[in-house]
């Protein structure tokens, strides 16, 4: 089961980079008349690629810390009923995981803002 699940999240990682490759291999379509001063606009199929990117991105990262942090807390709370004194660091062992959703939203905007 658990190899059957790492394998399905190696498979949608890849997509998300594959999606943002072919993304950012997309020439920007040419600006109409009179569009001076503008940005050029996206094709559509990159700007839903970039997307999708940045969503799988931010939702990947949410679902590994989700399960990482289920688990932590169910430890911590255990470890905190037979030592309280511990209640700090199981907290700061919370909320370590949280780094990577940051890290995922902060790579979603990079990808939405510069491709």
């Amino acid at each position: 089961m658990k190899a059957r699940f790492a394998l399905a999240l190696l498979v949608a990682v890849l997509l998300s980079v594959l999606a943002a490759g072919l993304a950012s291999a997309q020439e920007p379509a040419v600006p109409a008349e009179g569009a001076a001063g503008q940005a050029p606009a996206r094709n559509p199929l990159a700007t839903g690629l970039i997307a999708l990117g940045a969503g799988l991105s931010v939702g990947l990262t949410a679902l590994a810390t989700a399960l990482a942090q289920g688990r932590i807390g169910a430890a911590g709370a255990g470890t905190i009923a037979e030592k309280p004194e511990t209640a700090g660091n199981i907290i700061l062992l919370v909320a370590i995981p949280e780094t990577m959703v940051i890290l995922g939203f902060v790579i979603a905007i990079v990808i939405v803002f510069t491709l």
